[in-house]
C-alpha cells in the first residue's frame, strides 16, 4: 500500500509539498509497524524456541519479560503510529468540518487526551515488573483504548454524516460514477476508518477481561493502526477522498445548478472540474 501511494503520488498532480508530506507520512507508518513486528517476532523466538525451557515454560517467560526494553519499543512504535494515525483522522474530520470549530473541539479534546493516556500506559508497561495485560497497567491501558476508540467513533459518524448530507446535492450536480466514488459505501468506510474502530471493541471487550485472546486482537489491532490511515493516503493518491477543494467545487457546481436551473448544464460544467481534481494528489 505504501509503494502504490508513492507510486500514485509520483504520476499526480498536486504540489511537490503535499506530496512529499504524504510519503513521508507513509514511510514512517511502514517503519513504526515493521519494528512492532520485529519486536513481536523477536519475543515470540525468545519465547517459544530459545528459552522453552525454562521453569514454568513459555508462560513464564512471557509474565517474567513482557516488561523488556523490546516490547516496551513494540508498544511503543504502535501507541506512536496510533498518534500519528488518529492525527491524520482529525484532518480528514477538518476537511469536512473545518468550517465549525464547535463542531471540531471535542474532537481535538479526544485526541489530546488519548494522546496523553497512550504515552503514560506505554511508560507503564515498561516499568520493571509490570505487564501490559495485567495488573495497575490495564487501569492506564483501559482509559486510552477508550478514548481512541470513542474518538475514532465520533470521528467515524461525523465524517458519515457530512459524507451523506452532501448525497442529496452531489446527485444534482454529477454523475452516477461520481456519486458512487463520493458517496459510495466504501468512501465512508475507509474515509472514516470503521474496521480500526471496530477491531479496537473487540479488543477492548477481550482486553478490560484479561484473557488471553486480547492478545490477539492486540496484534490485529495494532495491524490496523497503520493498515486504516495509509488506506486514507492511498485514497488520496489516487484522488478518491474528499477536500476541502472538493467541497468548493461542488457549491460552485450546487450555485451555478442554482442560477441556470439545475439542469443537465450544470452537470455539464462540474464533472470535468472534479475529474481533472482528482486525477492527482490532495492537499
Amino acid at each position: 500500500m505504501v509503494f502504490q501511494s508513492v507510486y500514485y503520488l509520483n504520476g499526480g498532480e498536486g504540489s511537490r509539498k503535499s506530496k512529499r508530506f504524504y510519503m513521508g507520512f507513509s514511510a514512517t507508518l511502514l517503519a513504526l509497524i515493521t519494528i512492532a513486528l520485529a519486536c513481536n517476532v523477536f519475543f515470540g523466538q525468545e519465547m517459544w524456541i530459545e528459552h522453552r525451557d525454562v521453569e514454568g515454560g513459555p508462560a513464564a517467560f512471557f509474565a517474567e519479560n513482557i516488561a523488556a526494553w523490546y516490547n516496551t519499543l513494540g508498544t511503543a512504535a504502535d501507541v506512536t503510529a496510533n498518534i500519528l494515525g488518529d492525527g491524520l483522522m482529525l484532518y480528514r474530520c477538518h476537511v469536512f468540518w473545518g468550517h465549525s470549530s464547535l463542531a471540531m473541539g471535542f474532537p481535538v479534546l479526544l485526541y489530546l487526551a488519548s494522546v496523553a493516556m497512550g504515552i503514560t500506559t506505554t511508560i507503564q508497561s515498561g516499568l520493571p515488573g509490570h505487564n501490559l495485560f495485567r495488573g495497575i497497567t490495564v487501569n492506564f491501558g483501559i482509559p486510552w483504548i477508550v478514548l481512541t476508540i470513542v474518538f475514532n467513533i465520533i470521528v467515524t459518524a461525523m465524517i458519515a454524516v457530512r459524507l451523506l448530507s452532501m448525497h442529496s446535492k452531489v446527485n444534482r450536480v454529477v454523475g452516477e460514477a461520481m456519486r458512487k466514488k463520493y458517496t459510495g459505501l466504501l468512501a465512508i468506510l475507509v474515509e472514516s476508518a470503521l474496521p480500526f474502530t471496530l477491531l479496537g471493541v473487540c479488543y477492548l471487550a477481550t482486553y478490560i477481561r484479561e484473557i488471553p485472546e486480547s492478545l490477539a486482537f492486540a496484534d490485529i489491532w495494532g495491524a490496523f493502526v497503520t493498515i486504516s490511515p495509509q488506506a486514507i493516503i492511498l485514497r488520496v493518491a489516487m484522488g478518491g477522498a474528499w477536500t476541502r477543494e472538493t467541497f468548493n467545487r461542488l457549491e460552485s457546481g450546487m450555485e451555478m445548478s442554482v442560477m441556470e436551473g439545475g439542469g443537465r448544464d450544470a452537470h455539464n460544467e462540474v464533472e470535468p472540474d472534479i475529474k481533472s481534481h482528482s486525477s492527482g494528489s490532495h492537499v
